[in-house]
Order: structure tokens, then sequence, then C-alpha cells
């Protein structure tokens, strides 16, 4: 998706002039990215936080094997499993916290989501993280199914299969959609 540019270093005179620059050129994306794991605005801006912080203390160990882009969203992906493999994510959900959120932070997720897309974008959303993920990386972030396996460490071949099972399902949950 992104092109052999973002590859190359970036020419910047310090460390934080390049995490600046990082920040505002990938920053929407990794909040998507977030979002798109998490569903929730406020623990995607957690995560979004901790990318950029690490990305910071860590910009001297980039290898320049893969774009800038790929490797913040697999910093992005990570963060993201480990706060859903966490206690206090398993803790929110067992105290049932998860559904008392207030009004206003459940008209901001609904806001995101028809910013992104609307109906559709909503219907995604639905679906499990498994095929969630690889279809809204691949449809909303155009990245190819490579850097799709490269960012959730599986195989090509296990991309594309989550591919045409999210599709089948998405099809399926249009489907019940038009006919309510």
């Amino acid at each position: 998706m992104q092109d052999s540019v973002e590859k190359q270093s970036i020419h910047c005179d310090n460390k934080e002039e390049q995490l600046e620059y990082l920040m505002r050129r990938f920053g929407n994306q990794v909040m998507k990215i977030a979002y798109y794991y998490l569903r929730d605005v406020h623990q995607a801006q957690d995560i979004y936080q901790e990318v950029f912080i690490r990305l910071y203390y860590n910009l001297e160990k980039f290898r320049g094997e893969c774009s800038y882009y790929t490797w913040i969203c697999r910093i992005t992906s990570n963060l993201c499993k480990d706060y859903l493999k966490s206690a206090a994510f398993r803790k929110l959900i067992t105290v049932g916290v998860l559904n008392d959120y207030n009004k206003s932070l459940r008209e901001t997720g609904r806001m995101l989501e028809e910013v992104e897309g609307s109906q559709i974008f909503r219907l995604v959303m639905d679906l499990p993280i498994k095929y969630r993920l690889p279809i809204s990386l691949y449809y909303f972030e155009e990245f190819t199914v490579a850097e799709i396996a490269d960012i959730l460490k599986i195989s090509e071949s296990n991309v594309k299969v989550r591919l045409h099972r999210g599709r089948e399902k998405l099809r399926k949950l249009i489907s019940k959609e038009e006919y309510i």
C-alpha cells in the first residue's frame, strides 16, 4: 500500500521531529486500526498513545525491511491483541462495565462508524474480530494480502481464507438487514 518512499529512513534532525512526522502521517490509521480491534474510542486512543510512545523509544531499531506504515500497524495490532488478552479487559467484561457505557461514548463510536461508511462499516464492525480485521485492513485501509499477513502474523493463505469467510458472513448480515 505505501510506496518505497516510506521504507527509506526519514531524514529529520532529531527523534522528536521524526516522531512528529510519523504521528501526522499515520496517526489516523493507527486510530482506525485500534478501533477496528476494540470498537471503543477511548481504548483506541489509549492504544494510539502507546503506539507512539513505543515508536519513540524504538525508532533506531527500525530496520527498513518493511514500510513505516506496516511496522506501525504491526505495533498497533500487537498492542490491541495484548490488550484484548489482558486481565483488565476480561475484568471489564465480567463486571459488565462494557454494557454500561455512557451515551456520549456510544455516540462517538457511532459517529466514527458513520464517517467510515455507515451501514456497511457497521456490519463489518459486527463481524468476529478474526474476520473484521482482515476485511477492514483490506477494504478500508487498502493493504495487500501480504501486508495483512505481516501485520497480523499469519500466513497469506490464512488471510485469504479469513477474507473469503468474512465476506460470506458479511453477505449473510447484509441479506438479513434487507429483510428487516
